[in-house]
C-alpha cells in the first residue's frame, strides 16, 4: 500500500515521541485511526470497555471541534477500536496531566498536530536513519491503521470503514493488495462453507440449512427494490438546458410504476414544491397541493453549498425504502451537478459576461475577519478544488506574519491546515483548507468564476464573472443567507475580447482532466516549479489529499498536455506562415534584438 508506514518505522517513531504528547497524538492517528481534526477532539470519557468484547476498548469521537470540551452533550461522529495498550496509555496519560473526564487528551490545534508528527518523524529519521519515511503526515498514520487492519489482520473493509471514518470503499482501495485467481477462488469457496469459511458465518447462516436443497436458492437482492430513476438519470447527461432538464426528469420519473407524481421546488426552500411538467397532476400550487399525503419524500438539489431548490417524489403504495431513499438523494445531486456544470458551460462559450462585485464585512466570512484582526490585506491568489465541499486557498498577504495568520485560522471556523509558501519583509504567501466561511466558495458553487477577491479593512471585495443574462437576484439573496451584509455592489455586462493566451490557456484546459488542472494549479501556486522549492511534492499531495505516486502521475500527465499544446500551436503557426514545423526559432539573443522575445513579466494570476 502506497504511503503506509512499514512497523519497524512506525515503532521507531513511537519511541521518538520528544514528549508523552507527541506519544499519544502519534498513536491516536496511527492505531486509531483518527483524522488531525479528531486527534483534537477527543476525551477521557470518550473511552469505553466493549460490553460485547470485553477487553476490546472504544473511543469515541466526537463530531465537532467546537462542542468538544464544553460539558455539554456532544455528538458523537463514530466509535473506533483501540488497542489495549494504547487505552492504558491514555488513561496513565490523563492521570499524569490531571485531566478531567470532559478535557481534551489533545488540547492544541490541528496544525500544531501536524507539526507535532513532523517533528517526531525527523528526530525518529535521524535515530533510525532510513526505516522512518522522510516526510510523515497524519494521514499517512491513518494509511497505516488502515493497512494493518485490513492486511495485517484480514479485518472486514466494511468494519474498517465504519472505525476510521471512511465516507466509501473506494477510500480502502489503495489499502488492498491485488488478488490473483487462486486468492478470489479460495476466498469464494470460504464464503460457501469450505475452508476459509468466514469466523461469522454462524452469525447470517442457520446451521439446519440445506445448502444442496434448491428450494433455499434465492436472489440475494430479491427484496431489493429495483431501480426506478435510471431513465431519470439519464436525463442529466443529455439535457444541457435546466428548465427542459427538470421538465423531463419529472415526466420520467412519473412514467414508472413507482412514483405516482414528481415536484420540483425551485430556490433555496423545500416547503413550497411547485409542479414542473405534466409528471404532476395534483391540483393547486404550493405547499396546500400535497394535502394531507405524508408519503411525500424530498431531497436538496444542490451542488456544494449552493441549493438550486428541491425534488419532491410521491410513491405509490408501499413505503419507500433506505435503498430508494439513497436514489432519489442521488438523483438530487445530480441535478445540482448538472445546473452548475450548465453555468460553467455557458461562462466559457459566452461572447461576454455579466460582471458583479459582492461586498461583505461579516465576521462569518475569513478573508474580512482576519483583515481586521490582522491589520492586514488579504488577497485570494487561486483556489483549487480538493473535493466536491473542500478547497484549498492560495493567499498572498501584506502586513502580517504567518504566525499571525496561523493564528487567525486556528481561531476560525471553516479553515484549517496553513501552510507557509513564502515569507517576505512585508508579509508572506500561505494555502490554507477551506471548507465554509467563504463567499468565494458560495459564488463558484453557483457557476460563478471569481476573478478578484481582495479583503482589508474588515471587508472583503470580490469581482466574478457569470453568464450574461444571469438574473443574480437568488444568488445575492443566498449569499445573504450566510453573509447578512453581503451587497451586489455593482454588475455589467462586459464583452470578452480575444487573447492569444486565453486561446492556449483554453487549449490546455481542453485536454487536461480536472483532476490534472487542479494538480498543476496546486503545484504552481504552493511554489512546487520555484527555485529552491517553496514546497516538495509530498507537501503538495498532502493539500490535496492524495499519495504521492498519484500527485506525480496527474502533474506528469499535466506538463505533457501543455507542452503538446505549445508545441503544436507553434507548429501550426510555422506551417501557416510557409515555414517548416521543424524550424529551430530565433535565439533568446536574436529576439531581443528583434523585439520578439516573449515577455518575462507575467504574474502567477497571468499564468495560472
Amino acid at each position: 500500500m502506497a504511503d503506509s508506514i512499514p512497523a519497524e518505522a512506525y515503532d521507531a517513531l513511537v519511541t521518538a515521541a520528544e514528549t508523552y504528547r507527541a506519544a499519544v497524538v502519534v498513536r491516536l492517528a496511527g492505531e486509531a485511526g483518527l483524522r488531525t481534526a479528531e486527534v483534537t477532539r477527543v476525551r477521557p470519557c470518550d473511552l469505553r470497555e466493549s460490553s460485547a468484547a470485553p477487553g476490546t476498548f472504544l473511543l469515541a469521537v466526537p463530531a465537532d471541534a467546537e462542542s468538544a470540551g464544553t460539558g455539554e452533550s456532544v455528538p458523537i461522529d463514530r466509535e473506533t477500536v483501540v488497542p489495549s495498550s494504547l487505552a492504558a496509555s491514555l488513561r496513565r496519560y490523563a492521570e499524569s496531566e490531571g485531566l478531567a473526564l470532559e478535557d481534551r487528551f489533545v488540547d492544541v490545534s490541528p496544525r500544531r498536530v501536524q507539526m507535532l508528527v513532523r517533528e517526531t518523524a525527523a528526530r525518529a529519521r535521524d535515530r533510525a536513519n532510513a526505516a522512518v519515511p522522510p516526510s510523515v503526515t497524519p494521514r499517512d498514520l491513518r494509511r497505516t491503521f488502515a493497512r494493518r487492519l485490513l492486511v495485517d489482520r484480514g479485518v472486514d473493509p466494511h468494519v474498517v470503514r465504519e472505525a476510521g471514518g471512511w465516507e466509501t470503499m473506494d477510500a480502502l482501495d489503495s489499502h488492498l493488495d491485488p488478488l490473483d485467481g487462486e486468492d478470489v477462488a479460495a476466498a469464494v469457496a470460504g464464503g460457501d462453507g469450505g475452508a476459509g469459511t468466514s469466523p461469522h458465518a454462524d452469525e447470517h447462516t442457520d446451521p439446519s440449512t440445506d445448502r444442496d436443497d434448491p428450494s433455499t436458492d434465492r436472489d440475494d437482492d430479491a427484496d431489493e427494490p429495483k431501480p426506478s430513476l435510471v431513465r431519470a438519470f439519464e436525463a442529466v447527461a443529455g439535457i444541457p438546458d435546466r428548465e427542459a432538464l427538470f421538465e423531463t426528469v419529472v415526466d420520467r420519473v412519473t412514467e414508472t410504476d413507482r412514483w405516482q407524481e414528481a415536484r420540483i421546488c425551485r430556490g433555496a426552500s423545500t416547503e413550497e414544491p411547485e409542479p414542473v411538467g405534466e409528471g404532476s397532476t395534483a391540483p393547486g400550487e404550493g405547499s396546500e397541493a400535497l394535502g394531507d399525503d405524508d408519503r411525500w419524500i424530498s431531497v436538496s438539489i444542490d451542488h456544494g453549498e449552493t441549493t438550486y431548490g428541491a425534488l419532491w417524489l410521491l410513491p405509490e403504495d408501499t413505503p419507500v425504502r433506505p435503498a430508494e431513499r439513497r436514489e432519489v438523494e442521488a438523483l438530487g445531486r445530480c441535478l445540482g451537478w448538472a445546473v452548475t456544470a450548465g453555468r460553467w458551460r455557458d461562462l466559457l462559450h459566452s461572447d461576454a459576461v455579466a460582471e458583479v462585485e459582492f461586498h461583505t464585512a461579516a465576521e462569518t466570512a475569513f478573508l474580512a475577519s482576519a483583515s481586521a484582526a490582522l491589520d492586514c490585506r488579504l488577497e485570494l491568489e487561486s483556489t483549487v478544488a480538493v473535493s466536491g465541499s473542500v478547497s484549498r486557498w492560495y493567499l498572498s498577504v501584506t502586513g502580517a506574519g504567518p504566525q499571525a495568520v496561523a493564528d487567525a485560522v486556528d481561531d476560525a471556523d471553516g479553515v484549517s491546515e496553513l501552510r507557509v509558501i513564502e515569507t517576505r519583509e512585508d508579509g508572506c504567501a500561505v494555502s490554507l483548507r477551506a471548507t465554509g466561511g467563504s463567499i468565494v466558495r458560495a459564488l463558484t458553487g453557483h457557476g460563478a468564476s471569481v476573478r478578484e477577491a481582495v479583503a482589508e479593512d474588515g471587508r472583503v471585495r470580490v469581482v466574478a464573472d457569470l453568464p450574461d443574462g444571469t438574473d443574480v437576484r437568488p444568488i445575492a439573496d443566498d449569499l445573504r443567507e450566510a453573509f447578512p451584509d453581503a451587497r451586489l455592489v455593482s454588475k455589467e455586462s462586459v464583452a470578452r475580447s480575444p487573447r492569444t493566451e486565453s486561446a492556449l490557456r483554453e487549449g490546455v484546459a481542453d485536454r487536461l482532466t480536472d483532476r490534472q488542472w487542479a494538480t498543476l494549479s496546486a503545484a504552481y501556486h504552493s511554489g512546487y516549479f520555484d527555485w529552491p522549492r517553496g514546497s516538495t511534492a509530498e507537501e503538495v499531495a498532502d493539500a490535496m489529499d492524495v499519495s504521492s505516486p498519484t500527485f506525480h502521475n496527474h502533474l506528469r500527465k499535466a506538463e505533457r498536455a501543455l507542452l503538446e499544446t505549445l508545441f503544436e500551436e507553434r507548429d501550426a503557426r510555422r506551417s501557416a506562415d510557409g515555414r517548416s514545423p521543424s524550424t529551430q526559432g530565433v535565439s533568446a539573443d536574436e529576439g531581443e534584438r528583434n523585439g520578439t522575445a516573449p515577455s518575462a513579466s507575467a504574474t502567477r494570476r497571468d499564468r495560472s
